[in-house]
């Protein structure tokens, strides 16, 4: 039988590499907070597992309907240009809206870390028109992984823009309130928004747009129904 930990095995099978990652973050996160280990050897440790992983995979040989899996390994390992291509397999190859959307994001995500900040805008606002109930990975890939590899690159403006225009995406995202995953959608919102209106302000005032930063406040008090202040 094979064995089961052997990279070459577990390439194979990107889903498995994926869980055995998330594990080793897990368990080497409770070190850390422990004082086991530093984040820097954690970090080192994880850089190890996922180098042993790609550096078995051949990514001209990649299956199509799995090449989703494969970019994000390889994100992961820091080979963006073989994310990138992947991710362009993985979104002509999308079997539902649910792939594509999170796809999509994923490669404007990496479009952006390689400097096609106006190719990552585009995937995004690719996206919006989406079925409401389909919306919920929009805003917060945008916030926490679109603006910031773009962030710098002589888009900012257009990348609060692409920031605002995905907090309305958020507000109108339906979702399963019965769900513990509905539920956790719910309760966080509030949290997610208000931070996304911040980095929209900020981005604003970074660009020495203090003018833009204050209709940014005042929509978002229109909102929100707040008394926000610079």
């Amino acid at each position: 039988m094979p064995d089961p930990n052997d990279p070459v095995s577990v390439a194979q099978n990107p889903e498995i590499a994926l869980q055995n990652i998330r594990e080793a973050y897990r368990i080497m996160a409770n070190r850390v907070f422990k004082g086991q280990m530093t984040v820097q050897e954690r970090d080192a440790k994880i850089k190890e597992l996922v180098d042993s992983y790609v550096g078995v995979i051949d990514v001209d040989k990649v299956p199509s309907k799995q090449a989703w899996q494969y970019a994000d390994l390889m994100r992961q390992a820091g080979r963006w240009e073989d994310a990138y291509r992947l991710l362009l397999v993985a979104v002509k190859v999308a079997a539902d809206d649910d792939r594509r959307v999170n796809d999509t994001l994923q490669l404007a995500r990496v479009a952006a870390h390689l400097g096609k900040v106006d190719e990552a805008i585009k995937d995004c606002r690719s996206v919006f028109g989406v079925a409401d109930n389909q919306k919920a990975p929009i805003m917060m890939s945008v916030l926490y992984e679109v603006v910031p590899e773009g962030l710098g690159k002589g888009k900012d403006l257009e990348l609060g823009k692409l920031l605002e225009d995905a907090i309305a995406e958020h507000e109108q995202t339906i979702v399963d309130p019965t769900t513990e995953a509905g539920k956790e959608f719910l309760a966080s919102r509030p949290h997610h928004v208000k931070a996304a209106w911040a980095k929209v302000v900020q981005i604003y005032v970074g660009a020495d747009r203090k003018d833009l930063a204050r209709e940014a406040l005042a929509r978002m008090e229109k909102a929100a129904g707040s008394r926000a202040k610079v």
